[in-house]
């Protein structure tokens, strides 16, 4: 079976032993993958059993149960194929849903949203939160720059660092903007957005 298609994916899954399935790679007389289905199942069984924290150029990230952090020309050593056909692949299992690409701007960071089911526990993942309305980025962003009057600028670098924040940062983050700029030792020193949330300014702690 070379492809995956939407009509495949309505018939359910079957579980099957991870130790038959390596068998199966040992005993080929060439170590690749031959299609779409044994590439699929290389990555379930390379993506993480547990949260591990991860650096890539100086950054560091959680890399959660079910996802991976490998770069497309790893996947392309294990899978024994080129770059454009592994490339392929992953495009079309992020079309299909089978593979989600979570943005990330430090490495090809990708996760199994059916990891626990595909790996025979019951309980799927736990949905990404959203936020509620008028507590994500867009409120935060005009309430920012309302507030501390800064040129609205890196808007793109701002998102990305709001994307890391666990929901309870991010209500300390739109909550904590007036304490932040009121304790300024001078109005020259008001971090840009993107920078107030790396740095996670709205966690300083004041005297008074």
């Amino acid at each position: 079976m070379s492809y995956i298609t939407p009509e495949m994916l309505k018939k359910g899954y079957l579980l099957f032993p991870k130790a038959l399935f390596e068998e199966q790679m040992k005993a080929k007389k060439v170590r690749r993958a031959e299609d779409f289905f044994e590439a699929f199942v290389l990555v379930l069984k390379h993506v993480n059993y547990s949260t591990v924290r991860c650096c890539v150029k100086g950054r560091t990230f959680d890399c959660a149960r079910g996802e991976s952090a490998l770069t497309f020309v790893r996947w392309a050593e294990i899978f024994g194929w080129n770059r454009s056909r592994t490339r392929y692949f992953f495009n079309r299992m992020f079309g299909l849903g089978l593979i989600e690409k979570l943005l990330n701007p430090y490495a090809t960071h990708i996760r199994i949203p059916d990891y626990e089911l595909l790996t025979g526990n019951s309980r799927p993942l736990a949905p990404r939160v959203k936020d509620a309305p008028g507590e994500g980025f867009d409120a935060f962003w005009q309430k920012y720059h309302e507030i501390t009057e800064k040129p609205k600028v890196n808007i793109g670098r701002a998102r990305r660092e709001w994307k890391k924040l666990s929901p309870e940062e991010r209500r300390l983050a739109l909550q904590n903007i007036d304490e932040y700029y009121d304790h300024l030792a001078h109005i020259k020193y008001c971090k840009q957005a993107a920078s107030y949330l790396a740095d996670k300014s709205f966690k300083d702690e004041y005297d008074d």
